[in-house]
Formats: C-alpha cells, structure tokens, sequence
C-alpha cells in the first residue's frame, strides 16, 4: 500500500501498482520505442504488456512530505530522442498521477539505461523534474 487516508466517508487507499500503470502506459504511448527496464537495463519482460507488474526493481514510488517521489529506468530505440521521450512521458506521468490519484506529485525522475539497435549499449542518463 502507497497512501492510505481514512475519511469520514471511508477509506481511501492508492497501491503501488496503480501509479505502476500509469508508468506503462505512458511508455505505450511510443509504439515500441520505449522499454522499461530495472537498473541494470533488462526490460520487464512480459507482465506488463498484459497489464500487471512482474518485477517491480524497473520502478521506485515513495510518498514524502510534499508529495509522491517517482524514479524509474527506461531503455530507448536508437534514433529517438531522448528528450522529447523522457520529457513527455514525465508530463503524462505528473498529470496522470495527479488525476487519478488525488496526490501531487513532488518529483519524476527518469533514467535511460540504454540504447537498443542491434545489440544494447548501457547508458546511464538520469532527467529529474
């Protein structure tokens, strides 16, 4: 459980796996040229593609004072660009987040793991916002 907040109406709870969606499907947006990935850079397999979360090392979410703490690893086809990627799934991300689950998000943190052409190169490019 992420957040969990009891009213006068009920319980509210938020899980991990919901803000874990809202991370997959903003990688979805770019029609394979966008993998998750754990830190080492190997992507996440099949689960997500099916809409659950088989390895939850590709994602860090921690509430703090200010808000939500978001920081996960991607690994990008080559030839596209980094920062418009990271740049519009952060946006997606922070809007998302704040609709569906009520909280502000504080901060996003992405990081490119590596560049897949015909073999994988390891990279290690964090873009924080």
């Amino acid at each position: 459980m992420l957040y969990k907040r009891e009213t006068k109406e009920g319980t509210i709870s938020v899980d991990k796996s919901v803000v874990g969606k809202i991370i997959i499907e903003a990688a979805e947006q770019f029609s394979g040229k966008v993998f998750l990935s754990n830190h080492k850079g190997k992507t996440a397999g099949f689960v997500p593609i099916i809409g659950g979360i088989d390895d939850s090392d590709f994602m860090d979410i921690t509430i703090g004072e200010n808000g939500i703490d978001i920081k996960f690893y991607i690994v990008i086809r080559f030839g596209t660009s980094i920062n418009r990627v990271t740049e519009m799934m952060i946006e997606r991300i922070k809007k998302h987040t704040a609709v569906i689950t009520g909280l502000e998000v504080n901060s996003i943190a992405v990081v490119v793991t590596g560049i897949i052409s015909k073999q994988m190169v390891r990279r290690n490019i964090e873009i924080r916002r």
